[in-house]
């Protein structure tokens, strides 16, 4: 049978519990007793400027109130206690006062977990707000800190914020959005931390750790304002977000909201979150890199110029002054500065490949993987030769590379194939000249005559814009190129045609080779085969205009013209019946010829 315990033990042993805490500290000197019959308070703790107890180093005094309470479990993170209306108000119009609740082991109770709620007028006002007519308010509280510095920091910004707002105590904080911008000179906020010696200040934990509390620099007003926290965001978003300015930097369309019954969630960018908590207990920022590289490049900016400059200015004049932020856990901003310059490069690096889509670096699966693409950086376009194994005999080879997301075509120049070095060139910045075999003829090429279909759709680094250019270089050097664009043209409707997207960039250059060919390549191609290609390609955006159809006619009526190009034609023309005769009087290899054509994509 569990034993009873009566008030004076509970109430004595969380006395004792919270006096252990404060008695560890530097600059706290506490004056609890235990079952203290004073109402509404059990005591008051002196904060002290450093471990000199002197009467002249007196910063000032706060009230506290402790409570015990009972519990199976004691190992959490925070709690739930209700709280007499009456000693709401009079805390209140006291100027605040920190509550503590110590949870006591039923079965063991010299085990004993002490929680705080540090209750400035701000937050009991959140608190009392619409439930005046209640005889209590269940308050919230969290584990107090295990360390001296955490609960010297506690106490220190509490009588700091218990001061700016107690003349306030009876006034509502300001809603921003009922002034307009010229009665705001600044919103502005600050911590005073304390540390041990050589720690570094971290910023980031410095808000997921304490309570943030915001004051406004009023035009004509000598003091500082308390501002509803949740209305810090609401002269920004009033109106809807403006483009927001740290260290010099605009960032543009940066900013999102998301309210819930319990806090206001503002995202910068990807990664930055700010949680304003609508009961008052302060702002929390949290951190966490986004796997594109675009985002993290600008996010990771983002941050560290908040941390050197604390200080947000949104749209034209409204500066929000984070003020000095330390705290325990170190941001080594140094270390910060290195990787956002490694990013960029990275960056670069891909612009220089010419690709356009965005590298989902988070997607690297492994250091290995990152190093490697370090090394691609060092020796692209060759730069510096680099061993990689490869059987055969050739000077040169092709290799699809795979990085997360992307996957580029880079080529392969032999240095010393014994050793098996070789450089390596991004294939579509390759100087060297191409030729390529089809039946018995082998003619100079495009470098984009060596890819497939399924290249266009899935090379990261194709430039597309180079490739017609390509063809008319090699035109004085071999008539042969205009047949090798036309079966390059073939390639690109099939991959237009296989991609569920239709991205219209293949298809547009689909259309200036196709154009380039009906005008330029004279007798060197069959003019029904130019036409035909040229005409099934505008097919693919829109309806052909009644003269382009009756070219498609003049082909199909042509007695000269062979039965495939008639076929073709009929198959644009959407005559159906007349193309399914004439495919069934094609021999076997014509049909299977016929059905491998990108045109037949228009058969019904």
């Amino acid at each position: 049978m569990r034993k009873r315990y009566n008030n004076k033990q509970i109430e004595d042993w969380a006395t004792i519990a919270v006096k252990d805490s404060l008695s560890m500290t530097d600059t706290l000197s506490q004056f609890i007793k235990e079952n203290d019959k004073t109402p509404s308070w059990d005591g008051e703790v002196l904060i002290y400027k450093s471990n000199r107890t002197d009467k002249k180093d007196i910063i000032g005094k706060v009230t506290v109130q402790v409570k015990g309470e009972m519990a199976d479990n004691i190992n959490r993170e925070e709690c739930s206690f209700s709280v007499d209306m009456a000693d709401l108000v009079n805390y209140k119009n006291d100027g605040g006062t920190i509550y503590f609740v110590v949870l006591i082991n039923k079965n063991n109770p010299s085990k004993r977990k002490v929680f705080y709620d540090a209750l400035t007028p701000l937050k009991i006002g959140n608190y009392i707000e619409g439930h005046k007519n209640q005889n209590s308010r269940v308050i919230k509280l969290k584990r107090l800190p295990g360390d001296k510095y955490s609960n010297q920091t506690i106490f220190y910004n509490f009588y700091q914020d218990s001061k700016k707002q107690h003349s306030f105590s009876n006034i509502p904080p300001i809603k921003l959005r009922t002034l307009s911008s010229n009665d705001i000179v600044e919103i502005t906020s600050s911590l005073t931390i304390f540390l041990p010696k050589k720690k570094l200040p971290s910023p980031i934990q410095t808000f997921l750790n304490n309570e943030v509390y915001w004051y406004a620099k009023i035009a004509n007003s000598p003091i500082l304002h308390p501002v509803e926290l949740c209305s810090v965001m609401s002269v920004v978003s009033k109106d809807g977000f403006p483009p927001i300015i740290v260290n010099g930097d605009r960032y543009d369309n940066y900013m999102s909201e998301t309210q819930t019954k319990d806090d206001i969630t503002i995202r910068f960018g990807e990664s930055t979150t700010l949680v304003f908590i609508k009961n008052g207990r302060g702002a929390k920022l949290d951190y966490k890199l986004t796997g594109l590289l675009s985002n993290r490049i600008k996010d990771l900016n983002f941050i560290i110029s908040i941390l050197e400059t604390g200080v947000i200015v949104f749209g034209e004049n409204k500066k929000v002054d984070l003020g000095e932020m330390v705290a325990e856990t170190p941001f080594d901003i140094v270390s910060a500065k290195k990787e956002l310059e490694s990013y960029k490069r990275i960056d670069q690096f891909w612009k220089s490949l010419h690709v356009e889509a965005d590298f989902d670096i988070g997607n690297i699966d492994s250091n290995s993987s990152l190093e490697e693409l370090f090394l691609l950086m060092k020796s692209i376009n060759g730069k510096q030769a680099i061993h990689i194994n490869l059987d055969g005999e050739h000077t040169g080879y092709l290799l699809h590379k795979s990085m997360s997301n992307f996957q580029i075509l880079l080529f392969l120049d032999a240095v010393d194939k014994k050793k098996s070095l070789y450089n390596v060139y991004n294939f579509f910045d390759y100087k060297g000249i191409f030729k390529v075999a089809r039946g018995n003829t082998e003619y100079f090429a495009s470098h984009y005559s060596v890819l497939s279909p399924d290249d266009y759709i899935e090379l990261s680094n194709i430039d597309l814009s180079k490739m017609l250019p390509s063809y008319k270089d090699l035109n004085d050097r071999d008539v042969n190129i205009f047949e090798a664009a036309n079966y390059d043209l073939l390639n690109l409707l099939f991959a237009y045609d296989k991609h569920t997207d239709h991205p219209i960039e293949i298809l547009n250059t689909a259309k200036e080779i196709a154009s380039w060919l009906l005008n330029e390549s004279a007798d060197n191609l069959h003019a029904e085969i130019k036409m035909i290609n040229y005409l099934q390609t505008i097919k693919r955006v829109r309806e052909l205009t009644t003269e382009e159809n009756r070219k498609l006619y003049e082909i199909a009526e042509n007695e000269n013209s062979s039965l495939m190009f008639k076929l073709g034609a009929n198959l644009l023309l959407e005559n159906y019946k007349v193309a399914r005769i004439q495919f069934e009087q094609l021999c076997e290899q014509d049909k299977e010829a016929f059905i491998s054509f990108p045109i037949y994509k228009f058969w019904k």
